[in-house]
């Protein structure tokens, strides 16, 4: 093989290795949804995900709390999606969506304010409390078995997925709203 030849095949090589690498390195990167996503707020970023009506809803209904979640924060909000709204009978619903202090009090109930707490920092709290921007305290506990095994838990609600950001705060979807204890 000559060295012309050799330089050449050499040179498609490098500039092949440089597209995977470009290719590699951009799925990386924070291009994309994500990166749009970690520079919305709390409300945008629930209402950019499709499945947060139920709760955007009630979010609207409170309007001191949905500007609040626009705010500057930080925050850690548990947000129930749409799948976990219909887990409470549909009268009951209606019930607490028609009393806007009560609804006020259950979405406050998923908020912490002045914290951004990701999943790592939750499951080193196993076991202990967090108070809620609404004043009552929520369980943070976790199945047994190494981290990425077990499952965290707020009270009875499980956490299905952690870690969405945003640019005040965090938000963790669970499998059910969370609902304040009957007592103070």
């Amino acid at each position: 093989m000559n060295v012309k030849k050799l330089v050449t095949l050499g040179g498609f090589a490098a500039m092949g290795a440089l597209s995977v690498c470009a290719a590699f390195s951009k799925d990386l990167t924070t291009s994309g949804p994500m990166s749009t996503a970690a520079k919305q707020d709390i409300i945008n970023t629930l209402r950019s995900k499709g499945s947060f009506h139920r709760m955007l809803q009630g979010l609207e209904q409170t309007y001191e709390l949905d500007n609040e979640l626009k705010g500057k924060g930080p925050y850690t909000v548990f947000a129930a999606d749409d799948k976990a709204w219909k887990k409470i009978n549909q009268a009951d619903q209606d019930t607490l969506f028609g009393n806007k202090k009560k609804l006020d009090e259950v979405l406050r109930y998923c908020v912490l304010k002045g914290q951004s707490l990701d999943s790592d920092h939750l499951y080193k709290m196993q076991g202990q409390q967090v108070q809620s921007l609404e004043g009552r305290l929520i369980d943070v506990r976790m199945t047994a078995g190494e981290k990425e095994q077990a499952f965290l838990f707020l009270n009875e609600s499980k956490v299905k997925k952690a870690d969405i950001k945003c640019s005040n705060g965090i938000i963790h979807v669970i499998d059910a709203p969370l609902m304040p204890p009957l007592k103070k």
